[in-house]
């Protein structure tokens, strides 16, 4: 309806008409879902957003609490992927794990652990 908005033909080649979608959002994902929800596809939009948790935490601990941080994203995509449940159920562990010592970290530091601090994707 928006006048800049996407096509639906351009809409549905960007996010296709029967894949699932996983949307991570800085703002609330509420209206991510309003924006797509009269399109092709929008029941498997799965959006991760400000869910208003935490409070005086470090930028990595308050992701980890609104769950838009990135293991929290790998463990969904695991979780909506029936061919990874088995697959990827070490890595889906490993992400749980990396998650509880990221927040022990800053709760014994009140800084977010370096190594994951300062993190870049390898790609």
């Amino acid at each position: 309806e928006h006048p800049h908005g996407l096509s639906d033909r351009d809409f549905d080649s960007l996010f296709t008409l029967d894949k699932p979608v996983m949307f991570n959002f800085h703002g609330y994902p509420w209206l991510i879902h309003r924006l797509a929800y009269r399109r092709h596809n929008h029941g498997n939009f799965h959006v991760r957003g400000y869910k208003e948790k935490g409070s005086i935490n470090t930028p990595l601990e308050l992701a980890i609490q609104n769950q838009i941080d990135r293991f929290s994203l790998v463990i969904d995509i695991i979780d909506r992927i029936p061919a990874l449940h088995v697959a990827g159920a070490h890595v889906k562990e490993k992400m749980l794990n990396m998650q509880i010592e990221c927040r022990n970290y800053a709760y014994q530091n009140g800084t977010d652990l370096p190594a994951a601090d300062n993190w870049t994707w390898p790609y």
